[in-house]
């Protein structure tokens, strides 16, 4: 969704009246515009939310809105982030699925909020280029001749990069082949994903896997977790 469709929503909002209001995290609103399925228990995914986030990492988002968007659907994806608010659709299978797509948004949330600590001295993007070129050599042996290293040392988010892993090649080929590689392969869509991807697992309870496969990654959740500090 575009900044100015975003803001455009916001404000719109006040004048609006939603089926459910409540607050999670301690001051993050909780907005559904849309009703979500009746096997759905929103509830309980915020309560595993705030059972698994630590307190400080819930001060730099403002709201989650829950319902039907135009942008969400045009970009094929689940959920969202911007402007301090994570947008997820309300067209959801379980709730393992839903609290899955919140929890990845959110990351993106810390990684505004703690971008240099995250960043700054390079180490991340150094493990992920490490991989990047690993993942290359890969595909080029297995005959993906139409790729370029340029574009596997590019670590910003490319629209072209992303449809070659998820259409062309598809993430369960790739899972296949670089099992040792990716937390899961998502997160070689760009550097931000791939922090976004170890983030979401290490607090699914699969920390160990990120701290094997990324440690750099694994070193720099931890680190920003148990800093109390607002960045």
């Amino acid at each position: 969704m575009s900044t100015e469709n975003l803001r455009g929503y916001i404000a719109d909002s006040a004048s609006r009246t939603f089926k459910e209001q409540t607050a999670v995290g301690g001051t993050v609103q909780v907005i559904v515009k849309d009703p979500l399925p009746s096997n759905i228990d929103l509830a309980g995914i915020l309560q595993q939310l705030e059972r698994v986030i630590p307190t400080h990492f819930w001060y730099n988002c403002d709201s989650i809105i829950v319902g039907q968007f135009e942008e969400l659907d045009s970009k094929g994806v689940q959920a969202a982030y911007m402007d301090g608010a994570i947008y997820v659709t309300n067209d959801q299978d379980d709730d393992k699925d839903m609290f899955d797509d919140i929890l990845h948004e959110f990351a993106h949330s810390v990684e505004e909020m703690a971008g240099a600590e995250i960043y700054a001295d390079g180490d991340l993007e150094r493990e992920f280029l490490v991989k990047r070129k690993e993942l290359f050599n890969i595909l080029s042996n297995y005959g993906y001749n139409n790729i370029t290293q340029t574009s596997f040392l590019d670590v910003e988010y490319s629209e072209e990069f992303d449809e070659l892993l998820h259409r062309e090649i598809g993430y369960e080929r790739l899972s296949l082949l670089t099992p040792n590689l990716f937390v899961s392969p998502y997160g070689a869509t760009s550097l931000s994903e791939y922090f976004a991807n170890g983030f979401e697992h290490y607090f699914l309870g699969n920390s160990h896997i990120v701290k094997e496969l990324s440690p750099v990654l694994y070193n720099k959740i931890s680190t920003i977790a148990s800093t109390q500090d607002n960045f």
